[in-house]
């Protein structure tokens, strides 16, 4: 019998899952998280020795994943891929592993920064990001460098969707869009009989057009409150 117990839990600024990055270290806004460890259990010497280390890679449980499926459809990906080619956190054990930056230590309590890890995620372990041992820069990707793209649409609101939408829907809608705004169910973004096209966030649905390289969100609507994005 494999028992695992947390050695930790995490505070973050990331309530649901459309709120967090895809990958750590890949957003540009600067919100800080802090790893909680557990009292009475000696952590405080074993974060002896962490002056100067800069990184941290953090074992991680996901604890809002419950089922798992051999094939997911990745959000960078038009089809879908092998689990085991994703970084999906639906796992048959769903462990992760992100790597974030140390701001300060203070006790039990490390803040760290350019996470992607919710509020609530039990931390299994920690242990220190060694650039020598761990980049490999070079290293072939496969499918990931084939269909990596970077933000190449640019995102326009409307001034009535401005005044409507509350600003982290907003945030999370610039992101999704800039990187492809086609339909994709992981994205959660569909066609309308109309042509145009939604995007669902929550219990929010932005409606948008697409003009070449321009993307304008020109309506925003309250849909079903029991269809709320996770």
């Amino acid at each position: 019998m494999l028992t695992l117990e947390p050695i930790g839990i995490v505070h973050s600024p990331y309530v649901s899952k459309y709120d967090a990055p895809r990958q750590p270290g890949v957003d540009d806004r600067r919100h800080e998280a802090v790893v909680e460890l557990m009292a009475g259990r000696n952590f405080e010497q074993a974060l002896e020795d962490m002056a100067g280390i800069e990184r941290i890679w953090i074992v991680s449980w996901f604890h809002r994943a419950t089922t798992w499926k051999p094939k997911v459809l990745p959000p960078r990906s038009t089809h879908k891929r092998g689990l085991f080619a994703t970084r999906s956190p639906h796992r048959p054990n769903p462990i992760g592993l992100s790597v974030a930056r140390i701001v300060a230590i203070d006790g039990l309590r490390i803040t760290i920064a350019e996470t992607d890890l919710l509020d609530g995620t039990p931390v299994l372990d920690i242990k220190p990001y060694i650039p020598y041992a761990d980049s490999f820069p070079g290293s072939a990707a496969g499918w990931v460098d084939d269909d990596v793209r970077s933000a190449v649409f640019d995102v326009h609101v409307d001034h009535d969707v401005h005044v409507m939408a509350p600003a982290d829907v907003l945030d999370h809608a610039r992101r999704v869009l800039a990187l492809d705004p086609d339909p994709h169910p992981y994205r959660r973004t569909s066609m309308l009989p109309d042509g145009r096209r939604m995007l669902a966030i929550r219990q929010w649905r932005l409606i948008y057009v697409v003009d070449g390289h321009d993307v304008h969100i020109k309506a925003i609507v309250i849909g079903d409150s029991n269809d709320e994005m996770p």
